[in-house]
């Protein structure tokens, strides 16, 4: 661990714009065999955990001096927080400043949403819901993802979610064991019909040391090749865009310009402040992310130290490399006058991977895939 993580640097850049702010809560009840975000099913230490977290966040306030415009509430199952423990989150983090928030989203199990757990979202200022339904089809939902929420646990949470007047962006995974192109077609459109406004669609990965990633490696089991993983990639960007999605980044779609715009403070490197046991931050110069342990966070927050797992200063050419990337997510590209000409980048466009549009360099369908 680098020296010196309790002076309390890194910290925010005064650039004049409000940043971004997300909050781990790294408790969930059951862990999905495909799920290799950090969390723990030890739910005792959320009180230990939230006052860890005032701490940390009111020691973090002074280094971001122009505030926070979204709010990304994410885990772990943040929807398993009881009406008191989110009350007391919000008091945790308001030593930092929410400035006229553009939107401020949690991550929500369809099992856990209620009209009455609507209504205390939206009575602490969330309004935007990221729905966990990952499938509406039963062979995948609960077969192949072994979630635990129903059909009718993902209807009855988009119903709560719509009449109580909070915006719903809903998840989906394919490419499932046994899963043909033509099948996902149904999920595109129970989630485009769902009144969702934003969708986020994943290929099924084999993340090494998740269940699902020692299954495959040990030939238990078999997930479609990558000939049919192309096909479904291209198929959904297709099914949405007929459906009134635009395809704005890699694995997101949008109708009515309703991008998620926290996440597009990471596409975009503009900060972000990330509290909470494996958050990361970025503060335009610097990277660093918190230790992947509560109880560890919980003894180090305590003990008045920073919970750094990593710092890193990005170099230059780190940072224009980065850019550069990222920025090839995103269906607007990358201002072209960033890349030299090379016999690579005439070959990217001659064989239909980027086009040159109004100075930018963007990705087509086909070259998202790269």
């Amino acid at each position: 661990m680098p020296s010196g993580l309790s002076s309390g640097l890194p910290s925010g850049l005064s650039s004049g714009l409000p940043s971004g702010l997300y909050v781990h809560v790294p408790f969930c009840p059951r862990k999905c065999p495909y799920c290799d975000f950090y969390s723990i099913s030890a739910l005792d230490l959320i009180p230990a955990w939230l006052d860890s977290l005032a701490k940390e966040a009111k020691a973090s306030a002074i280094g971001w001096p122009d505030g926070f415009d979204t709010l990304y509430i994410g885990g772990g199952s943040p929807s398993v927080l009881t009406a008191m423990e989110l009350k007391d989150l919000f008091k945790a983090l308001s030593p930092l400043g929410l400035v006229a928030p553009i939107e401020l989203t949690i991550e929500a199990n369809p099992q856990d949403v209620s009209p009455d757990k609507v209504s205390l979202w939206a009575d602490v200022g969330l309004n935007r819901v990221s729905l966990g339904i990952q499938s509406f089809d039963p062979r995948w939902l609960n077969a192949s993802l072994e979630r635990v929420h129903t059909l009718g646990d993902n209807l009855a949470a988009i119903e709560a979610i719509e009449k109580g007047g909070l915006k719903l962006s809903i998840d989906l995974i394919y490419a499932h064991p046994g899963q043909e192109p033509e099948e996902i077609v149904g999920d595109l459109d129970r989630a485009a019909n769902s009144g969702a406004e934003h969708i986020s669609a994943y290929v099924l990965t084999p993340a090494p040391g998740t269940p699902l990633g020692q299954a495959v490696s040990a030939g238990r089991l078999r997930l479609p090749s990558e000939r049919l993983v192309s096909e479904m990639f291209l198929l959904t960007g297709q099914a949405l865009a007929i459906r009134g999605f635009e395809w704005y980044e890699v694995s997101n779609f949008a109708r009515g310009g309703a991008v998620c715009q926290h996440n597009l403070k990471y596409w975009q490197r503009k900060p972000y402040l990330g509290l909470g046991p494996a958050a990361h931050s970025f503060d335009g110069r610097s990277r660093w992310s918190n230790i992947s342990s509560v109880r560890r966070y919980i003894s180090r927050i305590n003990a008045g130290l920073k919970a750094y797992d990593m710092v890193e200063e990005l170099s230059d050419a780190q940072a224009r490399l980065e850019k550069i990337m990222l920025s090839l997510r995103l269906s607007q590209g990358l201002d072209a006058d960033l890349i030299k000409p090379s016999s690579a980048l005439e070959g990217f466009l001659r064989d239909g991977h980027l086009i040159l549009e109004n100075g930018f360099l963007k990705p087509t369908p086909k070259g998202l895939l790269i």
